[in-house]
């Protein structure tokens, strides 16, 4: 499920609803979907997701956090390089020890992958369209072909490079956002673990409030440690977007949602 040709808007309706899960992906990850002033990704839960309509953070990791500690497939320069042709849209990576992990085709899908100049100047950024899974040639696993846009500017030959997933392909849910993740998308539904869903990122929404408020001249909101929304606190949590209707009444929580 790759698109080298697209911008990744979708044209018209989804044939998987807003309001549907599915198993089998059905477009690329990090797809927009937008109607009447809202907003949605396609995305991939890696976690069962409940309750709906709350906060879903993305749980990927830094590039630089070494692999076969967390398993995850994020890769940092520190031990990765990158080999590639001018006008090209593949690029060979060789994996070091922290990160020689396995990775199944496509999960880097909708990724960001940043190649650094030999002399530290010049550094390329590309999203990732898709890749094949990851193979030996010295270590296990050590080797993968990525699929990239646009294409390479210049060859390059091993080339130190930091990689992380989409953050729409690893959604956990709301419960989880604690205070090191930030929230990516709103589910609708309730979603298994391993599913595709749309999370809405923008427009307007209903939220779960933690606690109803009708603070004068608070309008923000921000959203709390388990997924749901609270007023703003003038301290640097994440922004979720901002009151709509006018709250004498503080039970409700519809809001201008403000993810992207």
């Amino acid at each position: 499920m790759r698109d080298f040709n697209t911008d990744g808007i979708l044209v018209g309706r989804p044939y998987q609803s807003v309001h549907e899960q599915s198993l089998v992906q059905k477009y690329p990850v990090g797809t927009i979907y937008e109607a009447f002033g809202k907003r949605w990704r396609y995305c991939r839960a890696v976690a069962a997701i409940t309750p709906a309509r709350r906060g879903c953070p993305t749980l990927i990791y830094n590039p630089w956090c070494a692999s076969v500690v967390t398993t995850k497939v994020n890769f940092g320069s520190d031990g990765t390089t990158a080999t590639g042709k001018l006008g090209s849209n593949e690029l060979i990576l060789t994996f070091g020890a922290d990160y020689d992990v396995a990775r199944a085709v496509d999960i880097l899908q909708d990724g960001i992958i940043s190649l650094f100049d030999a002399a530290g100047i010049k550094i390329y950024q590309h999203r990732i369209i898709g890749n094949d899974a990851s193979y030996a040639v010295t270590l296990s696993d050590d080797t993968i072909k990525i699929y990239v846009d646009p294409p390479l500017v210049e060859d390059i030959t091993a080339v130190p490079c930091d990689g992380m997933p989409s953050p729409y392909m690893f959604v956990g849910d709301g419960e989880s956002v604690g205070t090191q993740a930030s929230v990516v998308v709103v589910n609708e539904i309730v979603v298994t673990s391993g599913c595709y869903f749309w999370g809405q990122t923008r427009g307007p929404a209903w939220v779960t409030p933690n606690a109803g408020w009708n603070t004068a001249s608070t309008r923000e909101a921000e959203w709390h440690t388990n997924g749901t929304i609270k007023a703003a606190a003038g301290v640097a949590l994440q922004r979720a977007g901002y009151l709509l209707a006018e709250n004498t009444d503080a039970d409700d929580a519809h809001i201008m949602l403000m993810l992207e």
